[in-house]
Order: structure tokens, then C-alpha cells, then sequence
């Protein structure tokens, strides 16, 4: 869940605490959806950050690639992975930068990948013409509201508002794909001490046309 447009020392610094900043769980869309995964399946998860959602999707079976700009959470990610006795290929990337394959996956798991603005629709883009047809996007993030709820909670999520997920923009991003789920909310966090408390949150799952 690294973001581009915060610092990668940001996120160095982050992930080498002790223990895991967002939980070891994976997300709960994942969990929701674990009947769309299949073994052999091949997964990208773009800002892994420590690798909870990378590491569960190698416990379904799936070849799974990890990507992030931060050496600390791939570190993390690779200690999960072998505590957890599966493997997950690791790439230390800047997603903005990096060289997106082409209809390679069968699933892409975006949990908290949230860029400026400009950016956003662009790497919404990259994540389906990475996906082979037939494929799903797990996309999860937080609303605009979810800045009330950093004040009053201190919840989550990048203190910009234009950094989070208009249910809208999502929507345009994701014109062309099928809408397998789309709903947002309010859901009481408990992944690690950066994601705990009240939140407001988006969670959808978009299938690429055969």
C-alpha cells in the first residue's frame, strides 16, 4: 500500500518498525472474494507494502508478484511469505516508473493505493491492460469522508483530499470493465495501528471483458 507521491524514506522509515504496520491480515475484499482465486493463477499487487495481501494470495495457490518502492516493506514481505512457507517474487519499483506488463495477470489486489489525481486514471489504465480478459481488479481505499474521520479517529489514509477515492472517479477509471461489486461505507478498522477505527471506505471488484 506504499503510495506514489509520498516519499519513499516515508515509507522506509514506516515499514522498519517493529511489527506490521497494517496488520498481518489479509484485506477483508480479498477474503469476501476468495471464490474468484484460483491455484495458478498469476497476481500482481502493486504498493504491497509488508505483503499481507501478497502472502494470502500465495497461500490460495496463486503466482504472485509483488511490487513496491520500499526495500523495508519487500523485506517484510519476503519474512511474512516464509513464516507462512509459500513464496512471492519481489520487485522494488516506483509504479509511476515501472514497465507494466500486458495482459499477464488473472488478478491485481490495489488495497490503499492511493496517488495524486493526476496520476490516478493512468495507473487505473496500466492495472487492466496488465490483466489478461477475463481477470478482476480488487480495488480498496478510502472516501473523501475519511478525512473527518482522521481527525476524530485518526483511522488512516493520506490527509489529502485529492489523494482519496470519489466514488465517481473510481467508476469513470473503470468505465470499461464490468462492475462485479462496488460499494462504500463506514467499517471499524483493525489492520495494525495505522488502519484502526472508524473509516470510510470503498471496496469494489472490476472483471476485464473477454
Amino acid at each position: 500500500m506504499t503510495t506514489p507521491g509520498i516519499p519513499k524514506d516515508f515509507w522506509n522509515a514506516r515499514f522498519s518498525e517493529q511489527g506490521f504496520a497494517y496488520g498481518e491480515r489479509a484485506s477483508r475484499l480479498l477474503l469476501a472474494f476468495r471464490d474468484l482465486l484460483r491455484p495458478g493463477q498469476r497476481a500482481l499487487v502493486p504498493a504491497c507494502g509488508e505483503g499481507r495481501d501478497a502472502v494470502f494470495l500465495a497461500e490460495c495457490g496463486l503466482d504472485v508478484t509483488a511490487v513496491d518502492m520500499s526495500a523495508a516493506g519487500l523485506a517484510k514481505t519476503a519474512e511474512l511469505a516464509a513464516a507462512r512457507g509459500v513464496s512471492v517474487t519481489c520487485l522494488e519499483a516506483d509504479l509511476s516508473e515501472w514497465s507494466w506488463p500486458k495482459a499477464e495477470y488473472d488478478v491485481i489486489a490495489s488495497m490503499f493505493l492511493h496517488v495524486p489525481s493526476p496520476f490516478r486514471p493512468t495507473l487505473h489504465a496500466f492495472m487492466l491492460e496488465s490483466l489478461k480478459p477475463g481477470g478482476h481488479v480488487f480495488l480498496e481505499g478510502f472516501l473523501p469522508e475519511q478525512l473527518d474521520y482522521q481527525k476524530s479517529h485518526n483511522s488512516g489514509g493520506p490527509p489529502v483530499l485529492d489523494m482519496l477515492f470519489a466514488p465517481a472517479d473510481i467508476s469513470m477509471d473503470f468505465k470499461d470493465a464490468e462492475a462485479v461489486s462496488f460499494l462504500t461505507g463506514i467499517e471499524t478498522l483493525s489492520e495494525g495501528p495505522y488502519h484502526s477505527g472508524p473509516a470510510a471506505l470503498l471496496r469494489a471488484v472490476f472483471r476485464k471483458p473477454e
